[in-house]
C-alpha cells in the first residue's frame, strides 16, 4: 500500500506540529506538553489512549487499537523526549521546523513545493529523527487504514517514552505496573537510523551498555610543576598507563575475561551479516580514518563484538585556564557496549580486578590524606548506567512475521542485522518474554543528538508504508 504525496503532505504538517514542540528530557514541564499533545493527538486517529505517570513527572503515553477477530498483538515502542540543544549550532531554530534541500539551503514553504520534487527535502528540527517521525508515520498509517476501511490484520497497541534519553528509569516499574496491558506477542522498537546504505533495516538485537568513571588519586593536591616535578606522581600520566594496559595493539580489550561470556553469532547470523552492502570504505573517506582500529574485519562483524570506550578524559587544566602544575586526580569516562550474552556487573567486576592487577588500591569514596600515604595510587570507581543486550533469533515467527512484511513493499533490497550498533534498554521487555525487533526509519545522516538533526522526506514517506505492511500482513 503506497501513500500519494497529497497525504503525505498533511503528515508532514503533523510531524512539524509535533517537533514544535520543545522537548528537553531535563524539562518535565516540556515532556508533560509532549505528551498531552500525543494524548489528543493519537484519540483523534481513534487510538484509546492514556497517559502512565512516572515518579519523575514525566508521564509516557499508552494507547491500543483493537481488530476484531486479531489473535496477535504488536506493540510499538518509540519515544518523543529530547536531548538539549545548542541553539547557537543551528541553522534555524531547533524547535520551528523547516523544510530545505540542504541542511545550510534556503528554506522553502511546505505548500510551495511541487509534488514531485517534495521527496528531495529534508526537514530540520530537534527530535525530528530521533524519535518523532516514527510515532507519527505509526500512527499515519492508522489513519489511512481508517479512512480506507481497511482493518489491520493485528490488534496494536503503543507505548511512548518520556524518558529513553535518559535511560528510561520509570520503564521497567510501570511495565510490572501494568502487564496485563503491557502484554504482546511482539515489540516493534521505532527508533533509530538505518543501515548506512539507505537501504530498509531490520534490527533483531541491541547492544546492552556499561557506562563507568575512573577517578585515579596520586597526592592530596595539584602542585606547582617546577617546585614538585619528578616528585608527585602524575595522575595523568597514571591514568593514560592504565588505560593503554586496557587494549592490545589489535585494539582487542586485553581484560582478563572480558570476551568470555560472548555468545558467538550463528551461521545464519554470519551469513545475513555477509549480505549487508560494504559501507567501510566511504565511511573511511568521509571521516578520515586510515585503518580501522580492529583491522580486518567489516563494520558489522565489529558491531556483533563488545566495544571499550574512553568517551573523555580531564586531568590539569587547558587552554586558558592552563596552569603550570602536576595533576593529583584524573577522571576517565567509560561506556562499553555489551552483546548478547555478558552481564553489566560481571563485567564490571572484571574491569575493577584488572585495575587492581595494575597495582592499583580500589576504594568505594574519594580518599583522605591517610589514605594516600598508606596506599598511594587509589582508584575509586563510580558505576553509572547499566543494561543487558538482547536479541530476537532470526528463525523466530516474530522475525519472520517483520522480514516479510518489509519485504512486501521493498523486496529483497533490504538489511537484516543481527545486532544494532546503540544501545537501548528493549531487555525489560524480553525480561516479559516478549520479543523485541527494530525498525528504524530515520536516513543514516540525520545528525541525531547533535544540531541540525534533519529528516529526509522519502525516508519518512518509506516509514508510513512499512507500518501500513505491518498492521496488514
Amino acid at each position: 500500500m503506497m501513500i500519494n504525496n497529497t497525504k503525505l503532505k498533511e503528515y508532514i504538517k503533523e510531524l512539524i506540529e509535533f517537533t514544535s514542540i520543545p522537548n528537553n528530557v531535563y524539562d518535565p514541564y516540556q515532556i508533560t506538553n509532549n505528551a498531552n499533545f500525543l494524548k489528543s493527538f493519537m484519540e483523534g486517529k481513534g487510538v484509546k489512549t492514556e497517559l502512565l505517570e512516572t515518579p519523575t513527572n514525566r508521564p509516557l503515553v499508552f494507547g491500543e487499537l483493537n481488530t476484531p477477530g486479531a489473535e496477535q498483538t504488536i506493540l510499538i515502542y518509540s519515544h518523543f523526549d529530547g536531548v538539549p540543544v545548542e541553539e547557537d549550532e543551528w541553522y534555524s531554530p531547533p524547535y520551528r521546523p523547516v523544510l530545505r534541500k540542504s541542511l545550510d539551503g534556503d528554506s522553502v514553504n511546505l505548500d510551495e513545493i511541487p509534488s514531485h520534487e517534495l521527496q528531495d527535502y529534508r526537514i530540520i528540527g530537534r527530535s525530528i529523527a530521533d524519535s518523532k517521525n516514527q510515532i507519527i508515520a505509526s500512527l499515519a498509517a492508522i489513519d489511512i487504514l481508517c479512512q480506507e476501511s481497511i482493518f489491520p490484520k493485528v490488534n496494536i497497541k503503543f507505548l511512548f517514552d518520556s524518558e529513553e534519553e535518559v535511560e528510561s528509569p520509570s520503564l521497567k516499574e510501570l511495565l510490572s505496573l501494568h502487564k496485563d496491558k503491557m502484554k504482546a506477542d511482539l515489540v516493534i522498537s521505532a527508533s533509530g537510523e538505518t543501515h548506512q546504505s539507505g537501504l530498509p533495516t531490520i534490527e533483531l538485537g541491541f547492544r546492552g551498555i556499561l557506562q563507568f568513571n575512573i577517578n585515579v588519586y596520586t597526592g592530596a593536591v595539584d602542585l606547582h610543576s617546577g617546585h614538585f616535578g619528578n616528585f608527585l606522581p602524575n595522575a595523568a600520566f597514571q591514568l593514560s598507563s592504565l588505560i593503554s594496559s586496557m587494549k592490545d595493539k589489535t585494539g582487542r580489550v586485553s581484560i582478563s575475561g572480558f570476551y568470555d561470556y560472548v555468545i558467538p553469532m550463528t551461521e545464519i547470523e554470519k551469513k545475513i551479516i555477509s549480505k549487508i552492502p560494504k559501507v567501510e570504505k566511504d565511511i573511511s573517506g568521509k571521516f578520515g580514518i586510515q585503518k580501522p582500529e580492529m583491522y580486518g574485519l567489516s563494520l558489522q562483524e565489529l558491531i556483533n563484538l563488545p566495544t571499550l570506550n574512553v568517551r573523555g578524559i580531564s586531568g590539569g587544566y587547558v587552554g586558558e585556564n592552563g596552569r603550570n602544575i602536576i595533576p593529583s586526580l584524573s577522571t576517565a569516562e567509560f561506556d562499553v557496549r555489551l552483546v548478547k550474552g555478558m552481564d553489566p556487573d560481571k563485567t564490571l567486576d572484571l574491569i575493577k580486578a584488572h585495575i587492581f592487577d595494575q597495582g592499583w588500591t580500589l576504594m568505594e569514596e574519594n580518599p583522605t590524606l591517610e589514605d594516600l600515604q598508606d596506599f598511594g595510587k587509589i582508584a575509586v570507581v563510580e558505576q553509572k548506567a547499566r543494561f543487558p543486550a538482547t536479541k530476537t533469533s532470526y528463525d523466530s515467527k516474530e522475525a519472520q512475521y517483520v522480514i516479510n512484511a518489509v519485504r512486501k513493499v521493498f523486496g529483497n533490497e533490504i538489511v537484516i542485522m543481527p545486532t544494532e550498533g546503540g544501545s537501548l534498554p528493549l531487555y525489560i521487555f524480553e525480561n516479559f518474554n516478549i520479543p523485541v525487533i527494530g525498525l528504524p526509519t530515520s536516513n543514516f545522516d540525520c545528525n541525531q543528538h547533535t544540531h541540525n538533526e534533519n529528516l529526509r522526506v522519502d525516508f519518512f514517506k518509506r516509514a508510513v508504508e512499512t507500518f501500513l505492511s505491518l498492521y496488514t500482513s
